[in-house]
């Protein structure tokens, strides 16, 4: 358990040597409470991953610890905390680099992410390589909508506008 081989490598991990412990005495508390904790580590790990919208390895945790006791009572509210963070998500609007680097965004594509963010009052963040493009992506977007745009920016080189309910 301290070294997190929960179930891997095989035949060298704690939940296979609480299963072993299990098959010589079947009420023994400690192999039963331990076989518990590594649900609940994999159910933590699953929502670590959640709150980082980092759903695909969220729902990969959760699997391993339905693997290990489908009816361990903390799963569903698990699953279902990941399911309302993917709700969360309206759209994803990816953006060319060189486009947003130098300002030139396609006001079509403009006017669809500000569309939607009207229609939806969505919380925004924006992804661009520097402050000014960020700034200026804003900017653009707030010139679309009737309401102040609540937004985020966070640098990368990968240019998006996210949008959340």
């Amino acid at each position: 358990m301290q070294q997190n081989r929960l179930t891997t490598p095989v035949d060298d991990n704690a939940f296979d040597r609480y299963k072993l412990v299990l098959t010589l005495n079947p009420s023994n508390t400690l192999a039963i409470a331990g076989i518990n904790r590594i649900v609940e580590r994999y159910l933590a790990w699953a929502l670590d991953h959640a709150e980082r919208s980092n759903l695909g390895k969220a729902r990969y945790f959760v699997s391993l610890a339905e693997g290990i006791d489908p009816g361990h009572p903390n799963i569903k509210p698990v699953v279902n905390k990941i399911n309302d963070q993917e709700d969360e998500v309206v759209s994803v609007f990816p953006l060319d680099a060189t486009a947003v680097r130098d300002q030139s965004v396609d006001p079509t594509r403009i006017a669809t992410i500000a569309a939607r963010i009207q229609r939806h009052r969505a919380f925004v963040t924006i992804r661009a390589p520097n402050d000014r493009s960020g700034r200026w992506l804003y900017q653009e977007l707030n010139r679309q909508v009737n309401f102040r745009i609540e937004a985020r920016f966070e640098i990368s080189s990968n240019p998006s506008v996210s949008l959340t309910l």
